[in-house]
């Protein structure tokens, strides 16, 4: 029987280093994935924080980034062979959600919008970054890997930086010179008085209509609404129906529109959004 051919010392080392969790050390592709996601988590973890502070409860979408960032770097950490391709479709997955969020798309549509105004939309912005940089560096890495040649910093890395680097700078310029938006006056659609909605609020609080006519609620964000009588106070939630209103009851709303009414009595009513605290709208009927 023939002797089977030992291995080298360097073979062993190669056949180790493929192992499915054998331990690398971190690229610099993979160190710019590690930070961005790093980054990107602490940053949600406060905004979580902090909207659970003044709002008594953070949105979904903002509390699915946060972990899913915290989980890139964690995955990264553990510096296994197959953590490039792990993290690079976690990054995948939070850029979609940072680009597909209502509120961070309308942040970027209106840097002084009504929903958290210029401190909101700067915080998007690096938001944004840092998810490019997490997929950018993690998908680079995994291909740097596969081709299994040296993981030294490639040459276009400094261009690629200086370019994401030089998009948020100027994204955050143009918000700070941007002029706020112009107070909206009530508009009508079928000469039907329209309310519109945004991510997380009317986009007026009060509104003045005759007797006997209906309101017209447009949600011009993917963002969903559910509508009732009453009001928030305090961030306290009161549903209550005054008398002569129409009933308004779990009226949703998700990028569409509902008619409510009509109003045949004069007087003052409320109807509130019970996902999003603080959101109010009086309606002044005469």
């Amino acid at each position: 029987m023939k002797d089977q051919p030992r291995m080298s010392v360097a073979d062993t080392a190669r056949a180790l280093t493929r192992h499915p969790f054998a331990r690398q050390a971190p690229s610099t592709l993979g160190r710019i994935a590690f930070w961005g996601f790093l980054i990107g988590g602490l940053g949600g973890l406060g905004g979580t924080i902090a909207l659970t502070l003044s709002l008594g409860a953070p949105s979904r979408d903002i509390v699915i980034t946060t972990i899913c960032s915290l989980a890139g770097a964690a995955v990264l950490a553990t510096r296994f062979r197959w953590a490039p391709l792990v993290a690079t479709l976690l990054g995948a997955y939070l850029l979609y959600l940072v680009f597909t969020e209502p509120f961070v798309v309308e942040s970027l549509a209106n840097p002084k919008g009504p929903n958290g105004g210029f401190g909101h939309f700067a915080g998007d912005v690096i938001a944004c970054a840092c998810a490019l940089l997490a997929f950018g560096g993690g998908l680079a890495a995994t291909v740097q890997d596969a081709r299994g040649g040296a993981r030294r910093a490639p040459r276009w890395l400094p261009a690629a930086l200086s370019l994401v680097a030089g998009m948020a700078l100027g994204a955050v310029l143009i918000g700070a010179i941007a002029a706020p938006p112009a107070p909206t006056g009530i508009t009508y659609t079928n000469g039907v008085p329209t309310v519109h909605l945004s991510a997380g609020n009317f986009d007026q609080t009060s509104v003045t209509i005759a007797r006997g006519q209906k309101l017209l609620f447009v949600d011009d964000t993917a963002s969903v609404h559910i509508l009732d009588n009453g009001s928030w106070q305090n961030q306290t939630a009161r549903p209550g129906r005054e008398p002569g209103a129409p009933l308004v009851a779990n009226v949703r709303l998700s990028a569409d529109s509902a008619a409510i009414g009509p109003f045949t009595a004069a007087g003052t009513y409320h109807i509130y959004c019970v996902v999003h605290p603080g959101m109010n709208l009086t309606v002044i009927v005469q």
